[in-house]
């Protein structure tokens, strides 16, 4: 088949070189300039995100958070708007070459989304028992914020003493929320807060038991430093000061708020509890969907896919000789210890090793299916402790584009019973190949196009996708993503 091809890329490459040779050079010219200013706006938005920086494998304010206060929110609205009438009026669409069209779409869509829904910023949960910032700060630091010389993991220890000037905003943030109704449900307050403790709990906050989290990573990576013993001396005493002097009491003032306003939660559950929360709902959807379908009529999809599905598993259950009715098949796959590993330290690791059997096995398929394979490497790791109790089944952390960072397929493995061996596969490759590490990984690859399009989450052909232009900090993906999932990169 790939050979049958050859001629046809060939005509094509051949129209294609013919045609790029009598380009008017207005439209070189034009493109240029709309590419620039994507590039520039760009870069521009990074530097004003540390923590965006550091995924993007850039060391350049590595020691600093993202100010998340409502100025800065103030900001990147009038920025967005800015930007966007400076496309508008600069910019001549009707002389740019197709690539560049569709960034310059791209870019017009998701600033007019992230403008017309500014009035729903705060229609959202900052912590949560599936994400939040108590929890990224760990993970951030864990995960993203690489150690390869002294200056970061001075670093390291600059953004640890950081955290109560993050959990202050963070607090006035959830103060805000509340002061226009919008709380998360009373049964979330006891998963975020159990996740705040598990961070705290460990050396150095109390003597016993093993190292924390943040405590045993940063003593981790300071072991990997060529440097010499007095210095890592005295960067394991400051890191370890700044984790009783400042995240300790950080941590604790955020607990003791949050333990006051679960007193005032309630157990509403739906945005139509939110003011215009009708009209809010909608608009997800749209952004979700990228469709103008009802939830109604997305509702019946999903009932008609749901009896499409339960007809084929009733063929499955006939080819195995299953006797019984669906509910009890269903029964069977939930409770039969064959689909599943024990949940030991041992059954957990042959889950992951079962994990890696498979993506190995399809990444030496690759080449069969795909002319184009990602450079990044992808790794699978457990869930962190301090969060897997409430964390998603699996999820994937793109790679750094500088090739610092492997791709990560994270596999929860609090429970094995919530992770069947007839999931494994289908989990190995959604999350990693040819699943979000071929898409993500792939896209950071891609030459020719901005890098709001290379790093945002957009997936051609595309109408949602993340604009320079937009108003949200990368950062806040993850608590806004059923609002905005992209609007931010």
């Amino acid at each position: 088949m790939r050979i049958r091809l050859i001629p046809f890329l060939l005509i094509c490459g051949y129209a294609w070189a013919q045609e790029s040779t009598s380009i008017d050079p207005r439209v070189i010219a034009e493109s240029k300039e709309a590419n620039d200013f994507f590039e520039r706006s760009y870069n521009e938005k990074v530097d004003r995100f540390p923590e965006w920086q550091t995924y993007l494998g850039i060391k350049k304010d590595y020691g600093e958070w993202d100010d998340n206060s409502q100025a800065v929110e103030l900001r990147e609205l009038a920025i967005t708007k800015e930007n966007m009438e400076w496309l508008k009026s600069s910019i001549d669409y009707d002389s740019l070459d197709a690539q560049t069209k569709i960034s310059y779409r791209l870019a017009i869509e998701n600033a007019e989304k992230a403008i017309r829904n500014f009035k729903y910023r705060h229609y959202n949960y900052p912590v949560n028992q599936m994400f939040g910032r108590h929890t990224d700060i760990a993970s951030f630091l864990i995960n993203m914020h690489l150690v390869t010389e002294a200056s970061d993991a001075e670093a390291y220890v600059s953004r640890l003493e950081g955290v109560e000037g993050v959990f202050e905003q963070l607090i006035d943030n959830l103060k805000l929320r509340e002061d226009i109704g919008v709380m998360p449900p009373k049964f979330v307050y006891p998963r975020v807060i159990e996740s705040c403790r598990n961070i705290i709990s460990g050396a150095p906050f109390d003597e016993s038991g093993e190292d924390s989290a943040l405590w045993g990573d940063f003593r981790k990576k300071l072991k990997g430093l060529d440097m010499d013993e007095p210095q890592k001396v005295l960067l394991q005493h400051e890191a370890k000061s700044a984790l009783l002097d400042v995240v300790k009491p950080a941590y604790e003032r955020l607990l003791a708020f949050l333990e006051d306003q679960e007193q005032r939660a309630n157990n509403d559950d739906g945005v139509w509890k939110f003011e215009d929360g009708d009209a809010f709902y909608a608009e997800a959807l749209r952004l979700t969907t990228t469709t103008e379908l009802t939830s109604d009529e997305i509702h019946q999809v999903g009932l008609s896919e749901v009896a499409r599905i339960h007809e084929e598993m009733r063929g499955i259950m006939k080819q195995v000789g299953f006797e019984g009715d669906l509910k009890a098949f269903f029964e069977f796959m939930r409770t039969d210890p064959q689909f599943y590993y024990p949940n030991t330290d041992e059954g957990k690791q042959a889950y992951l090793d079962r994990a890696v059997e498979v993506i190995d096995d399809m990444r030496d398929r690759l080449d069969t299916l795909f002319l184009t394979k990602p450079e990044a490497e992808l790794i699978v790791k457990w869930v962190e402790a301090f969060r897997e109790k409430s964390a998603g089944t699996a999820f994937y952390q793109r790679p750094a584009p500088v090739g610092s960072r492997p791709g990560i397929y994270y596999a929860n493995l609090y429970d094995t019973a919530n992770m069947p061996k007839y999931k494994l596969e289908a989990l190995a490759y959604h999350e990693g190949i040819p699943g979000h590490h071929m898409q993500l990984a792939l896209a950071q690859q891609l030459e020719g196009i901005p890098k709001f399009r290379k790093y945002g989450a957009a997936t051609p052909p595309i109408r949602k996708g993340g604009a320079c232009i937009a108003n949200c900090s990368p950062r806040k993906w993850g608590s806004i993503r059923i609002l905005i999932p992209i609007l931010a990169a």
